[in-house]
């Protein structure tokens, strides 16, 4: 994918899901739906499990491919990442207008998640590709750097809550959309 340009998600009532559109510099918009389900599991095991790639590295520290996982790390390493995602979110202006593209490699429906990964992108220390893949086999990857990964959690832990689906998050304002550019 080309350069991001917008990260939008909104809750769609009528689908029980949450609509994550992603635009690039190119005018392509792609459409990504999330379940409640898959949404609990991106707030709750996968967000633990990479928690140590959400705290921003000290100069001291060298991030390694193969860091421990949050859940060998310890609370501490959590409630870091927490509060280096609400410091991320506190840089962002979330009241941008989203400007849809022009072009849907997905389809202008979009693709239901079925399964997100992360792994590291080969681009340095403290960058990394999640991995969106649709019920339908096709595949959306886009680089994110901690504060980006912070950020993205952010928006839907801020959606997910105007869903109200009970999910337990750390965010702690609500929206009906948010749009990170």
């Amino acid at each position: 994918m080309s350069g991001l340009a917008q990260f939008d998600a909104s809750y769609d009532s009528q689908e029980d899901r949450i609509l994550i559109r992603i635009t690039n510099t190119e005018g392509d918009e792609f459409r990504l739906w999330l379940t409640r389900r898959l949404s609990a599991s991106l707030l709750v095991d996968f967000k633990v499990n990479i928690s140590a790639y959400r705290v921003q590295p000290d100069s001291a520290e060298k991030e390694s491919e193969s860091a421990p996982r949050a859940s060998e790390m310890g609370a501490a390493t959590l409630m870091r990442a927490d509060m280096q995602q609400e410091a991320d979110a506190a840089k962002q202006d979330f009241e941008q207008k989203f400007i849809p593209g022009e072009r849907f490699p997905l389809g202008e429906q979009g693709a239901v998640v079925d399964k997100i990964d992360f792994q590291a992108d080969g681009k340095g220390p403290g960058n990394h590709a999640l991995n969106f893949i649709g019920t339908n086999g096709k595949r959306l990857s886009i680089g994110v750097t901690p504060q980006f990964l912070n950020t993205i959690f952010e928006v839907i832990e801020r959606v997910s809550q105007q869903a109200e689906w009970g999910l337990i998050t750390t965010s702690s304002s609500m929206a009906r959309s948010a749009t990170l550019q």
